[in-house]
């Protein structure tokens, strides 16, 4: 049974780029929208936006949002607020919206990692240089696509097919490889493993 958690009113890019751009911390657009930056057009409508943070940054991040939005972790169907309780090892997800309530602003995405090597969490044999994984646009952080599409190859839903038709062609042969090699070793079901 769907559980409605309230709907969704993203913030712009520009918007999130003037919440988190003079944060101290590591931080990058994800999701669609990231995919949207790469190809440098809007491909769809996005129901949300997904802004990914090293987890170390967290402490960081948290002490910039909590005059602007309340943040809650969502896991298994709900969202509970965070408040000013530490931040669970499990929680990996969390949503924000305005103190008044009102409708979800910015899905947060929890990364693991050190300082030199991103780390996939759905599989932590699959890592990368930061400097793989983050990119920029018009100085605003983004996801490399090729791991944005290995996140979304565990469901793979119609949404998910499309990004994939149109970003994989504009993939170079490296970042192909990889991310065949990458999805062969985190998601064997994957629809995606033998294209």
């Amino acid at each position: 049974m769907a559980v409605d958690l309230g709907p969704w009113e993203p913030y712009d890019v520009e918007r999130v780029r003037r919440l988190f751009g003079s944060a101290r911390a590591t931080w990058w657009l994800s999701g669609g929208v990231a995919l949207d930056l790469f190809l440098g057009y809007v491909s769809r409508a996005h129901g949300d936006v997904d802004v990914s943070v090293r987890r170390s940054d967290w402490p960081v991040i948290a002490q910039r949002l909590r005059e602007a939005l309340e943040v809650f972790v969502a896991k298994d169907g709900r969202v509970t607020p965070l408040a000013d309780e530490p931040l669970r090892a499990d929680a990996h997800n969390l949503w924000t919206r305005e103190h008044d309530g009102g409708p979800w602003r910015v899905q947060l995405n929890l990364e693991p990692g050190d300082d030199e090597r991103w780390q996939y969490r759905r599989d932590a044999r699959i890592t990368l240089p930061w400097s793989d994984v983050i990119r920029r646009d018009r100085g605003v952080p983004y996801v490399a696509p090729a791991v944005q599409l290995l996140w979304n190859a565990k469901y793979v839903d119609a949404k998910h097919q499309a990004d994939y038709d149109l970003v994989v062609p504009r993939l170079d042969a490296g970042e192909r490889a990889w991310l065949a090699d990458a999805i062969a070793l985190a998601h064997p079901d994957s629809p995606w493993r033998d294209a």
